[in-house]
């Protein structure tokens, strides 16, 4: 619990900090350099080619629930709880920096086996590298990082992500992703693939895991009211499973964000396995908060 408040306090202040320094006045939560909404970062499986303004910081925090399944210790594992703070940073034009810390909190309160790999910290940046142009899509680059900073973890693991977005008049949006990741740790709680959840390492069969893991993400969202201050998000995920001799994964997720304010989001987000075997749950869900720190 200590090291939790210590987390929380320290990007906050960290936070507080960069905002300070900072000489922009407007907020920046769901503006981007096209003028489109930003999705929530880290709520869903799939990223949009949007980053925020130069300046710009974002604290996020979400609170997210896994169900237990066969791939976890032959149907037996307890469900998942995780809570994960985050820091956002315009650190330039074109230019997303991010943080966050997973809080694996267990079963109840009971982490278990689940302490190994706890508090690692993913780093990473996002780059627009180009604007719509003509009918083509707003293109990003996104990568990210897993440092062992938490308990009995080591090695680091890598993400790079291609991200295509797309605005039509509607105020309808398409994206689209393909993400490679290597993993080079032994924590089995690291191992996962991208979005809300990863997968897990079993601990019976690590000589069969997969050091190279890979994944294409479709997605679309859109406006629930005339304002655009409510959209509704839809976004399918087909990756490789965490062991080899197991079939690829695929995961439906759907949810809506809400801008409460000029400086506040909400989203939710409800992830559903379409295997129900292998190497993912049957069910996840995920709530998210954005508190603009520049205002």
């Amino acid at each position: 619990m200590y090291r939790t408040l210590t987390v929380l306090c320290a990007m906050a202040v960290a936070g507080s900090a960069i905002a300070q320094e900072s000489e922009v006045t407007q907020v920046t939560t769901t503006t981007t350099m096209s003028g489109s909404t930003d999705l929530i970062g880290g709520l869903w499986f799939m990223d949009d080619a949007t980053v925020l303004e130069t300046g710009a910081v974002d604290l996020r925090f979400m609170f997210g629930f896994q169900t237990g399944g066969e791939p976890f210790n032959n149907g037996d594992a307890d469900d998942d709880f995780v809570l994960t703070p985050s820091l956002y940073w315009g650190a330039a034009e074109n230019l997303e920096v991010f943080a966050s810390v997973p809080i694996w909190m267990g079963d109840g309160g009971d982490a278990g086996a689940l302490d190994e790999g706890n508090f690692d910290t993913n780093v990473g940046f996002t780059w627009r590298i180009a604007d719509p142009v003509d009918g083509m899509h707003a293109m990003a680059l996104k990568s990210s990082f897993r440092i062992p900073t938490g308990d009995n973890s080591n090695g680091i693991d890598f993400e790079e992500r291609l991200i295509l977005t797309n605005e039509y008049d509607s105020g309808i949006r398409s994206h689209f992703n393909i993400y490679g990741k290597t993993v080079n740790s032994d924590n089995w709680k690291s191992a996962g693939g991208s979005g809300s959840f990863g997968s897990s390492d079993n601990f019976d069969d690590r000589d069969s895991f997969r050091h190279f893991q890979w994944g294409v993400v479709l997605g679309m969202d859109g406006p629930l009211c005339s304002d655009g201050a409510v959209r509704w998000v839809l976004d399918y995920v087909n990756r490789t499973s965490t062991h080899y001799g197991r079939s690829n994964v695929n995961t439906l997720e759907t949810g809506w964000e809400w801008a409460m304010s000029d400086f506040e989001n909400l989203g939710m987000s409800l992830q559903f396995g379409l295997d129900h075997a292998g190497d993912a749950p049957n069910f996840g869900a995920t709530i998210a908060y954005t508190h603009a720190l520049t205002y």
